[in-house]
């Protein structure tokens, strides 16, 4: 996998699928791929090959490196409700900004540019929900 400042070292990409309420770990993967969008699908099909004792999968929470359209369109073709996030805020902002009122709601929900949303994230709604 490409490192920081530069380089590749031989590493392991885990993947875990965990219940809510319990913090039980469902299912688990490692593979060698460093990208995880290619690991979403992978995962839902262990979800769903669980036992039916413990419950359906409702909801996927993952951080923005799952995000692409086919693994929402492949979150809904399992009747899983993808929460899944389009994009990175910087880390450590300046002190003003971190304690600024927050921006008003958009007027409409998932309005794209409203409520902070950057400009490519906007794209990626357009994008995703207009097919």
């Amino acid at each position: 996998m490409p490192v920081a400042g530069g380089g590749f070292e031989q590493c392991y990409n885990a993947q875990a699928a965990v219940a809510e309420g319990s913090l039980l770990v469902v299912a688990i993967d490692v593979v060698q791929a460093s990208n995880d969008k290619q690991q979403l699908e992978p995962m839902l099909g262990k979800i769903g090959a669980l036992p039916g004792e413990l419950g359906e999968a409702e909801t996927l929470l993952a951080d923005t490196g799952y995000f692409s359209a086919g693994n929402v369109a492949a979150c809904e073709a399992a009747a899983i409700e993808p929460l899944i996030a389009m994009g990175r805020q910087p880390h450590h902002p300046p002190l003003a900004e971190r304690f600024a009122d927050p921006p008003p709601a958009p007027k409409k929900p998932n309005a794209g540019r409203g409520h902070g949303a950057s400009a490519e994230n906007a794209r990626r709604q357009e994008a995703l929900f207009s097919a």
